[in-house]
């Protein structure tokens, strides 16, 4: 998904942000604009100019470039597949705030210290565990381990 919008400097309104995708729909208002990952609405009062698409990439013919008011808000839409399932329906999570091992190692260590989950083994590993436990007093557990 775009999360952020490029400036783009012009002479007459400063720095810009600016979309390039298709319009869909306009209104009184609104500004509806298509882009690869999802439907874009902007008030019309924050876009700026729509000026025609140098189209020499793959988009579509008919696209433009929107340049929008900075601090404009907007209304994001995306196209998502419904599977019917047992579970309600939900969106996933955002992607972890970690880029790298190292932060990655540091939110799972705040993670696990918050759930008083013991430390990770010395080993360099990846480990899966799963147990179930009857009334009766069966025990049926699994363990596996992938050394990283």
């Amino acid at each position: 998904m775009t999360d952020a919008l490029h400036p783009l400097g012009t002479t007459q309104s400063g720095a810009t942000a600016t979309l390039t995708g298709v319009v869909v729909g306009e209104s009184d208002c609104d500004i509806r604009v298509r882009v690869a990952e999802g439907t874009w609405t902007f008030h019309r009062g924050d876009v700026l100019a729509i000026r025609e698409y140098d189209n020499r990439t793959a988009m579509p013919a008919d696209a433009v470039l929107i340049e929008i008011r900075p601090g404009a808000t907007a209304d994001f839409t995306r196209r998502l597949r419904i599977d019917v399932g047992e579970r309600p329906m939900t969106l996933a999570a955002p992607p972890s705030p970690a880029f790298g091992d190292e932060q990655l190692r540091r939110l799972t260590e705040a993670w696990t210290a918050r759930l008083n989950i013991a430390d990770s083994p010395v080993h360099p590993a990846t480990f899966t565990c799963a147990q179930t436990r009857s009334r009766d007093g069966s025990d049926d557990g699994i363990h596996c381990d992938s050394l990283d």
